[in-house]
């Protein structure tokens, strides 16, 4: 099948025939090379920006928007090439649907594997033409100009983890094969890159060794011995010395101290296979298998040594996933295979390297109580290996320095190394391939759980997928509920569903084994047990956090920390495998049964109060500081003090704090819940007052409504009857919005009672401000004028413009409603006068959005651009995306008023796409009106007919029956009966919200 497309240097495509770089823009190669390194896997949308958008870039403003057009011009592309890939959008994000061997990676890898089958069966020459076939796919370094983080770390991993092994198994095959000469060539070849590795250096000496060139391998050595002694590195020039020493002579020399005569005669055993029994049900890795495959090197004349780590959290399966593998590769290697648990982790004292080299040595069958010390029996047991290699498996390593002297006495064996922690000295000292192992996916648990129960789960599938995703992927908690199950035969799954439910129960409920960590909480406790203390502080307060993702500045601030020491105690506990580190580098991600276990480690006797209320008191006031640099105009309530020890974050711009209150938006939305069920409500009340206008501006609306309709209660918990009248009248203001008008009454009748039996004047305007559009919605339009020239005169008299501006506003818009333009004029000059005296940007834009619209409804066209004109600068700073959109639409009124049909046609598009993705329901509706309008005009009926129903529909569920109804006219003009479609009751149809001030109004 022939390669489709290329990552293995830039990302290229084939069109007409061949491999092209320059099928596409270069945004468009970067999307697509993300989604080509996990074929048929989704990609959120979040991961995708971060792959496409290199380091030196600035990132979208609306990330969802550009990426959706990229993947539209990509799929253009696609179809046009014929190529068999398709992008489908999946759960919020994307996915290429493509057969992996078109992608010359995942043929490189399926490559390597048949060379890897051949070495097997003895055909060496074959196996290196696959071998050297395989690798010249590799055309650069992979995804070659990508230079995002995400891109980096793939281009390394694969680099590490596939491009030096294929190297490293084609000379040795080389070198088997008999063909020494080439592999000189090859190592030529690869000295610009590997020159310093060990790996390189001891190919090298074999090589020359094979061609008889004994002087310069001699040099060589020396030089490379010096080299590794200067940089620091003892154990590799040691390796070094080792390797040399036993190519000059025909058997190894013995290292100092000489082990000293052997009593009896040495009879070496059978090859060994000292391994666990293989976990019965073995589920997935098959990635791991396979690299595992492509990692170990096997065996032959000269055989290279190779050392793989294979890392992951505690109950991951990492023990049962490297045992699945060895039992079936033990035949590969002449001394066979072992596992020694060397306990780095856990509750009986660890296994040290002297101790298992003795385990070793008494394995072999040779009589270790012969030999004197540990440097003495460390030299026999490197002398026997040499001669007959073997796979052998460290189990449970503590850290690098744990395992160090054992790899290098196993320097001419595969040694896999299993650990809870990252080892990255060893990796870096070794340049070895590391294999992290992932929880499994929700198919995978569940098929885990089906093969252990058996003829049961087909009974109840929906709790077998239940328990699957109670376990969250991890094989030793699907383990002991199965075993749970499995003893309680007698019990439905969903019987078992609902005990594990309850966090403290999964954690805790034993399989009845009597081995050790035969529960979650024990299993995570040797975790915990072996962390600094100031990561396990870090853990902890990770576990009185609401959502199980944060940024380093909120937990290093809870923990009451510099954010450098927040850092290092992170970075230490992702080492740890205890949490994740996403896209981001400053943000941190928890497991949910990790996130459970550092809840139940603040125990009653663990200070919590501190932290929880630094917490809370970074997001409220982080959040305060976005508020003012977005809404430097808007009102806001006041801050209770920072909390000692408490770093909120600042701004310099709007953008970073619109970026900063989205990112955290899932945290904000939570803290208001959290604060006041543990009875902040100090804090709690003031959340959607500082986060309501930055997250409405992107459609977050059921968020903001949730969030005040707890304020309200923790208002009143506080005995805050000013805080309350807030939230009430905001809470109004917000179901108003959003066509809940019978509920918005309800909330802004119960503001004004409230306000006007505590005489609090500015509360009072707020509420009748809000009252009159309420009228408005109902078409009651002369109650609504003169409720607003009430709030006008109001407004006037205790000198606040803000809201005397507003009814101004609203005023306008009301008797334009009314047939009164000339009306309108004046009162939206009046507002444009006060706005513009308060410097108030994004009121100003709204106002000269509606003066385009009345003058356009006048003729007076010329009066309408300039408008226009002074708008678009105004939008560009607010960054409003609804507000954007009525001036688009404004300006598509305009120009199908002027006969310009093209323009106008651009314009209503452009505001509808704008609409979408704002979710702003009612404006929507508007955008597609006059969108049909133009269609209508230009000839294309039945698109306007399309548009215009859509748009009576969104007008329909919103209750503006009034606005419907004018559609709907429109609609039997065409002369077809509106058919007006079911729509959206979700977040998704919100309505945007200007800024919620401490008084709102419209």
């Amino acid at each position: 099948m022939e390669i489709t497309f290329g990552i293995l240097g830039q990302t290229t495509m084939r069109v007409h025939g061949n491999l092209s770089v320059r099928w596409t823009h270069r945004r468009e190669r970067n999307v697509v090379a993300a989604l080509l390194t996990q074929p048929g896997r989704r990609m959120s949308i979040e991961t995708l920006v971060n792959w496409a958008w290199n380091d030196d870039e600035v990132r979208p403003r609306a990330p969802r928007g550009a990426l959706y057009k990229c993947v539209a011009r990509l799929r253009q592309a696609l179809d046009q090439a014929g190529a068999p890939a398709k992008i489908v959008a999946i759960s919020g994000g994307y996915q290429l649907e493509i057969a992996p061997e078109l992608i010359d990676f995942h043929a490189f890898r399926s490559a390597m594997r048949r060379a890897h089958e051949l070495s097997d069966q003895d055909e060496h020459r074959e196996a290196c033409e696959a071998a050297r076939a395989a690798l010249t796919l590799w055309r650069d370094e992979p995804l070659a100009g990508i230079t995002s983080e995400p891109a980096r770390n793939w281009r390394t991993s694969v680099t590490a983890n596939h491009w030096i092994p294929a190297n490293t198994f084609l000379l040795s095959e080389l070198l088997i094969a008999g063909r020494p000469d080439e592999a000189l060539i090859l190592l030529d070849e690869l000295s610009r890159e590997c020159a310093n590795e060990l790996w390189f250096a001891k190919l090298r000496l074999q090589a020359l060794t094979a061609v008889g060139r004994y002087a310069a391998r001699n040099e060589y050595y020396l030089d490379m011995y010096r080299y590794f002694h200067k940089a620091g590195d003892d154990q590799a020039a040691e390796d070094l010395r080792a390797l040399q020493d036993h190519l000059r002579a025909p058997e190894p020399l013995p290292a100092e101290p000489d082990p000293g005569p052997v009593d009896r005669p040495y009879a070496p055993p059978s090859p060994l296979r000292e391994l666990p029994r293989d976990v019965a049900g073995f589920t997935g890795r098959a990635d791991v298998l396979s690299d595992l495959d492509a990692a170990v090197t096997p065996p032959g004349e000269a055989f290279v040594p190779t050392v793989v780590a294979v890392t992951g959290p505690p109950g991951v399966g990492k023990t049962s996933t490297v045992v699945h593998w060895a039992r079936k590769a033990a035949s590969r290697f002449p001394g066979g295979a072992m596992l020694i648990d060397l306990h780095g982790v856990g509750s009986v004292p660890r296994v040290e390297p002297a101790d298992a080299v003795g385990v070793l040595l008494s394995a072999l069958n040779y009589p270790v109580d012969q030999i004197v010390g540990a440097a003495g029996r460390a030299a026999r047991l490197r002398s026997l290996l040499s001669e007959r290699p073997m796979l052998v498996v460290l189990d449970n390593a503590e850290d690098t320095a744990h395992i160090e002297p054992l790899v290098g006495v196993l320097s001419d064996c595969a040694v896999i190394v299993t650990a809870r922690r990252r080892l990255k000295a060893l990796v870096r000292r070794h340049q070895c391939p590391t294999l992290t192992l992932d929880p499994l996916s929700g198919e995978l648990s569940a098929e885990l759980l089906r093969r252990r129960l058996g003829d049961r789960s087909l009974r109840e599938p929906d709790a077998v997928a239940s328990l699957a995703s109670l376990c969250n992927g991890l094989p030793l908690a699907l383990t002991i509920v199965a075993e749970r199950a499995a003893s309680r035969a007698g019990s439905r799954l969903q019987t078992i569903v609902e005990q594990v439910r309850d966090p403290a129960t999964l954690l805790t409920i034993s399989d009845d084994g009597d081995g050790e960590e035969t529960n979650l909480y024990l299993a995570f406790s040797w975790s915990y047990q072996c962390l600094e203390p100031a990561a396990q502080q870090a853990f902890r307060v990770f576990g009185l956090h609401p959502g199980p993702e944060a940024g380093v500045e909120v937990l290093a601030s809870a923990a009451g920390v510099p954010v450098a020491e927040g850092r290092r105690a992170l970075d230490l506990l992702v080492a740890a495998h205890l949490v994740q580190q996403p896209g981001d580098g400053d943000r941190y991600r928890i497991h949910d049964l990790f996130h459970h276990f550092a809840r139940a480690l603040n125990t009653p006797g663990t200070p919590v109060d501190g932290p929880r209320r630094r917490l809370v008191s970074y997001y409220l006031h982080t959040a305060h500081n976005a508020h003012r640099i977005v809404h430097p105009h808007g009102l806001g309530p006041k801050m209770p003090p920072v909390e000692p020890g408490c770093r909120p974050d600042r701004f310099t711009d709007p953008l970073a704090a619109m970026r900063w209150c989205l990112r955290e938006r899932t945290n904000l939305t939570a803290m208001v819940r959290y604060a006041a069920d543990h009875g902040l409500h100090e804090f709690a009340w003031r959340f959607p007052h500082v986060t309501g206008g930055i997250l409405n501006r992107f459609g977050y609306f059921d968020d903001i409504i949730a969030g005040l309709t707890v304020a309200v209660r923790s208002a009143a918990a506080a005995g805050d009857d000013l805080a309350r009248m807030a939230c009430l009248n905001d809470l109004g203001y917000l179901h108003l919005l959003a066509g809940h008008d019978a509920v918005a009454e309800t909330h802004l009748r119960q503001a004004l009672d409230l306000a006007t039996a505590r005489d609090v004047p500015l509360a009072v305007l707020t509420a009748k401000l809000n009252m009159g559009h309420r009228h408005r919605h109902a078409g009651r339009l002369d109650q609504a004028a003169a409720l607003y020239e009430e709030c006008a005169v109001a407004a006037h008299e205790i000198g606040d413009e803000e809201r005397q501006a507003k009814a101004a506003h609203n005023l306008a818009k009301t008797v334009a409603e009314l047939d009164q333009p000339y009306r309108a004029l004046e009162h939206l000059r009046q507002a444009l006068r006060l706005r513009r005296g308060m410097g108030d940007a994004s009121a100003l834009a709204e106002t000269h959005t509606e003066l385009v619209g009345v003058h356009t409804d006048l003729g007076e066209f010329d009066s309408a651009h300039a408008h226009c004109r002074a708008a678009i600068p105004l939008l560009e700073k607010v960054r409003d995306l609804s507000a954007v959109m009525r001036l688009h639409t404004a300006r598509a009124d305009l120009a199908l008023a002027e006969g310009r049909f093209d323009d106008a046609l651009r314009f209503a598009r452009e505001a509808v796409v704008f609409a979408e993705r704002s979710h702003a329901a009612t404006g929507e509706a508007r955008a597609l009106t006059a969108l049909g309008t133009v269609l209508a005009r230009r000839g294309d009926l039945e698109p306007a007919r399309i548009a215009w129903e859509r748009a009576a529909g969104l007008y329909r569920d919103r209750e503006r029956h009034r606005r419907a109804e004018r559609v709907e006219r429109l609609l039997a003009e065409l002369g077809v009966a509106p058919d007006v479609p079911d729509v959206r009751m979700s977040d998704e149809d919100t309505v945007s919200l200007p800024s919620p001030p401490r008084y709102h109004s419209s």
